[in-house]
């Protein structure tokens, strides 16, 4: 198809993906390498952009070429709840590129659907609950029955990735997929949830450490066993209740049970006594040995009554803005097909490549799905071999 093929949209389309996207229109515009006015001359249908300028929107609007074409705009996701952030942020718009994680998240999951229908399978169901009032220790221990990983599993993987990597798998495999992001600040969200059942959504901050991406995939597993018990929390559009702001809480001391056991951390602790009075140091080496964050282990402390509050609010204070808050890549980066795999998760990449081979998805379709051009395909599928430390 020429370039120059005028594209026949639907100019309510542009102005509702524009609107979408949170994208002002002289931004727009400049992104799209167009002047502002041809843009509003493209939304108000007094002129029309060629197929080649359409598909540059998409791109800028992180939407697919048809959706322009649609007669109507379609319902859009209405996130169920809050985000989690750093300590001290407050709630403000989400950004452009947080609100296109949360549109591509929920994208892939409703592909991975209609590819589960095609196949004439039936997708994973995660059946477990969770409630408010269980004992925290309890819902602990039962996450990691769940996930099959016990403390020795814990202590004897190898690093930091490995860890995140065999949480992330042992979440997958009940069903959950689980995305990683790249391009939304870590100031604004750590990790999300889309608790619908089936394939419910684990969304992460790829920007966050290792050990902070644990502790998040645990707590949004968390918020999804709430749900699956009828504890649903409120739109992220409105001002959170009380009640959402408990479940946050809730969902915290379970993901700390579940990451830190209390008899088998405890046991660790004896062996780093200065951990209890805060020494960084002490810290940091309990932190490798356990996989988790310095920041969790002295929360877990304070829940067990080992630390004060006063001490861990301090130590948090001072560690917001070092090394265990990021991930602290470098330049350049991992193959396209490790990172594709980190974004999707090895399920979906699979499920979808499967789905490729037997003619299910289209050459057109993958693209779409997978964020790679067709010449990459192979690569990724030689990667999805697995590995300890593969696509963190």
């Amino acid at each position: 198809m020429p370039r120059s093929t005028p594209a026949l949209v639907n100019p309510a389309l542009l102005k509702w993906a524009r609107d979408r996207a949170g994208l002002k229109l002289e931004t727009a515009a400049e992104r799209a390498h167009v002047h502002p006015t041809t843009l509003e001359e493209w939304e108000s249908g007094h002129e029309v952009p060629t197929i080649a300028q359409a598909r540059e929107l998409g791109e800028v609007y992180k939407r697919p070429l048809a959706i322009f074409f649609l007669p109507e705009p379609p319902r859009d996701f209405d996130p169920q709840r809050e985000f989690r952030r750093l300590p001290g942020v407050t709630l403000e718009n989400e950004s452009p590129e947080l609100r296109n994680a949360l549109r591509a998240a929920l994208y892939q999951r409703q592909a991975a659907l209609e590819i589960y229908e095609q196949l004439g399978e039936r997708p994973p169901q995660l059946s477990a609950t969770a409630n408010p009032d269980e004992n925290p220790e309890e819902v602990g221990d039962r996450i990691r029955a769940l996930l099959n990983i016990n403390w020795q599993t814990q202590l004897d993987w190898p690093s930091a990735n490995a860890a995140l990597n065999g949480w992330r798998s042992a979440i997958e495999a009940l069903g959950v997929l689980v995305f990683q992001i790249s391009d939304v600040s870590l100031s604004e969200m750590r990790g999300t949830s889309i608790p619908r059942s089936p394939l419910p959504v684990i969304l992460v901050n790829g920007s966050d450490a290792p050990h902070g991406r644990i502790f998040t995939m645990l707590h949004e597993f968390a918020h999804i066993l709430l749900t699956n018990g009828g504890h649903v929390t409120g739109s992220m559009a409105s001002r959170p209740k009380p009640e959402d702001q408990l479940l946050e809480r809730i969902s915290n001391r379970f993901a700390s049970a579940a990451l830190l056991p209390r008899d088998d951390f405890l046991r660790e602790v004896a062996q780093y006594q200065d951990v209890i009075a805060g020494d960084d140091d002490s810290l940091r080496r309990l932190a490798n040995r356990v996989k988790a964050s310095p920041e969790a282990i002295l929360r877990r402390l304070v829940s067990l009554h080992r630390t004060t509050g006063s001490l861990y609010r301090i130590k948090r204070n001072r560690w917001q803005n070092q090394t265990w808050y990021a991930s602290g890549g470098t330049g350049g980066g991992p193959p396209i097909e490790v990172r594709v795999i980190a974004s999707r998760g090895r399920p979906f990449v699979s499920l979808v490549l499967d789905a490729y081979k037997r003619g299910i998805v289209s050459s057109a379709d993958l693209p779409d799905y997978l964020g790679i051009q067709l010449k990459y395909i192979d690569r990724v599928a030689r990667q999805l071999t697995p590995g300890p430390d593969a696509a963190a």
